[in-house]
């Protein structure tokens, strides 16, 4: 990348939608837990705040150059068969439990 002349621009521009794509999914996650499986009813922590950073953060992704979308959806796609593939098999991933 370093011998391209937008090569470096291109790999921040990469690593910069890997990382708000794992915030992105963090605050989907934060939403499914609290709100849907345990039911929480403080709305503002565990939905509104949430949610406020999902549209914040999909107006980022969106905006990033065209290769880095490209590039890091094919990326999130095969994490994403890799889970499927483990949860088809049994295999979930172990999480601790909670104190």
């Amino acid at each position: 990348m370093s011998t391209r002349p937008t090569g470096i621009g291109e790999l921040s521009s990469l690593v910069n939608f890997g990382a708000m794509a794992a915030f992105l999914l963090l605050h989907v996650s934060v939403v499914v837990h609290y709100v849907i499986r345990r039911r929480s009813r403080n709305w503002l922590a565990h939905l509104v705040v949430p949610v406020v950073g999902i549209v914040v953060l999909v107006a980022v992704v969106l905006n990033q150059s065209v290769y880095a979308q490209w590039a890091g959806g094919i990326w999130l796609a095969v994490g994403l068969l890799v889970l499927g593939i483990s949860y088809a098999f049994g295999r979930r991933p172990a999480l601790p439990s909670e104190v």
